[in-house]
Protein backbone atom coordinates (compact mmCIF):
# COMPACT_ATOMS: atom_id res chain seq x y z
CA UNK A 1 0.00 0.00 0.00
CA UNK A 2 1.36 3.46 -0.85
CA UNK A 3 1.63 6.53 1.37
CA UNK A 4 -0.66 9.47 0.68
CA UNK A 5 -0.47 13.05 1.99
CA UNK A 6 -3.46 14.71 3.63
CA UNK A 7 -4.01 18.13 5.21
CA UNK A 8 -6.15 18.88 8.23
CA UNK A 9 -7.45 22.44 8.61
CA UNK A 10 -6.74 22.34 12.35
CA UNK A 11 -3.58 20.21 12.71
CA UNK A 12 -1.72 20.50 9.39
CA UNK A 13 -0.21 17.89 7.06
CA UNK A 14 0.12 14.16 7.75
CA UNK A 15 0.70 10.90 5.83
CA UNK A 16 -1.34 7.73 5.78
CA UNK A 17 -0.76 4.27 4.40
CA UNK A 18 -3.96 3.51 2.45
CA UNK A 19 -5.14 1.23 -0.35
CA UNK A 20 -5.19 2.78 -3.82
CA UNK A 21 -8.96 2.39 -4.06
CA UNK A 22 -9.40 4.78 -1.09
CA UNK A 23 -6.69 7.31 -2.02
CA UNK A 24 -9.08 10.20 -2.84
CA UNK A 25 -11.54 9.61 0.02
CA UNK A 26 -11.34 11.94 3.04
CA UNK A 27 -9.22 10.53 5.84
CA UNK A 28 -9.59 11.08 9.58
CA UNK A 29 -6.86 13.21 11.16
CA UNK A 30 -4.80 11.13 13.62
CA UNK A 31 -4.91 13.95 16.24
CA UNK A 32 -8.34 15.58 16.12
CA UNK A 33 -10.28 12.94 14.08
CA UNK A 34 -11.68 15.59 11.66
CA UNK A 35 -11.98 14.72 7.98
CA UNK A 36 -8.91 15.77 6.05
CA UNK A 37 -8.59 16.18 2.29
CA UNK A 38 -5.84 14.69 0.17
CA UNK A 39 -3.09 16.97 -1.15
CA UNK A 40 -0.43 16.27 -3.74
CA UNK A 41 3.00 17.43 -2.64
CA UNK A 42 6.19 17.60 -4.64
CA UNK A 43 8.19 14.40 -4.25
CA UNK A 44 11.41 14.55 -2.28
CA UNK A 45 13.73 13.46 -5.07
CA UNK A 46 17.47 13.69 -4.85
CA UNK A 47 18.56 14.53 -8.39
CA UNK A 48 21.92 16.16 -7.62
CA UNK A 49 25.14 14.40 -6.75
CA UNK A 50 26.31 14.84 -3.15
CA UNK A 51 29.37 16.82 -4.30
CA UNK A 52 27.24 19.28 -6.26
CA UNK A 53 24.77 19.64 -3.38
CA UNK A 54 27.69 20.34 -1.00
CA UNK A 55 29.08 22.98 -3.41
CA UNK A 56 25.69 24.73 -3.56
CA UNK A 57 25.44 24.68 0.24
CA UNK A 58 28.95 26.13 0.57
CA UNK A 59 28.18 28.90 -1.91
CA UNK A 60 24.95 29.75 -0.13
CA UNK A 61 26.71 29.83 3.24
CA UNK A 62 29.58 31.98 1.93
CA UNK A 63 27.12 34.54 0.56
CA UNK A 64 26.00 35.32 4.12
CA UNK A 65 29.12 34.38 6.08
CA UNK A 66 32.20 35.20 3.97
CA UNK A 67 35.44 33.62 5.09
CA UNK A 68 38.01 36.24 6.11
CA UNK A 69 41.61 35.56 5.21
CA UNK A 70 44.33 36.66 7.60
CA UNK A 71 47.21 35.49 5.41
CA UNK A 72 49.82 37.68 3.79
CA UNK A 73 48.25 39.91 1.11
CA UNK A 74 51.26 40.73 -1.11
CA UNK A 75 52.03 37.19 -2.20
CA UNK A 76 54.90 34.88 -1.52
CA UNK A 77 58.45 36.14 -1.70
CA UNK A 78 57.67 39.87 -1.48
CA UNK A 79 59.96 40.42 1.51
CA UNK A 80 57.65 42.59 3.60
CA UNK A 81 56.23 39.83 5.80
CA UNK A 82 57.83 37.53 8.33
CA UNK A 83 60.84 35.76 6.95
CA UNK A 84 61.97 32.23 7.49
CA UNK A 85 65.66 31.73 8.09
CA UNK A 86 67.80 28.87 6.90
CA UNK A 87 68.82 26.57 9.71
CA UNK A 88 72.48 27.20 10.59
CA UNK A 89 73.43 23.53 10.36
CA UNK A 90 72.37 23.45 6.68
CA UNK A 91 74.78 26.17 5.59
CA UNK A 92 78.08 24.97 4.15
CA UNK A 93 80.98 27.32 3.66
CA UNK A 94 82.61 26.67 0.31
CA UNK A 95 85.23 28.51 -1.72
CA UNK A 96 82.36 30.29 -3.52
CA UNK A 97 80.78 31.42 -0.25
CA UNK A 98 78.12 30.04 2.08
CA UNK A 99 75.72 27.62 0.36
CA UNK A 100 72.57 25.98 1.61
CA UNK A 101 73.05 22.24 1.97
CA UNK A 102 70.39 19.71 1.10
CA UNK A 103 68.43 17.82 3.70
CA UNK A 104 70.25 14.75 4.99
CA UNK A 105 68.47 11.57 3.95
CA UNK A 106 68.68 7.95 4.97
CA UNK A 107 69.70 7.01 1.40
CA UNK A 108 72.41 9.44 0.24
CA UNK A 109 73.02 7.47 -2.98
CA UNK A 110 69.46 8.20 -4.25
CA UNK A 111 68.67 11.34 -6.21
CA UNK A 112 65.74 13.43 -5.00
CA UNK A 113 62.92 14.72 -7.14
Amino acid sequence: MPLYDYTCSACGDFRLLRPMARRNAAAPCPDCKQKASRVILAPALSLMSPQRRKAFATNERSRHQPRVSTSHQCGSGCGCGPTTSIKPKRIKNTKWGPLQAGKATARPWMLGH
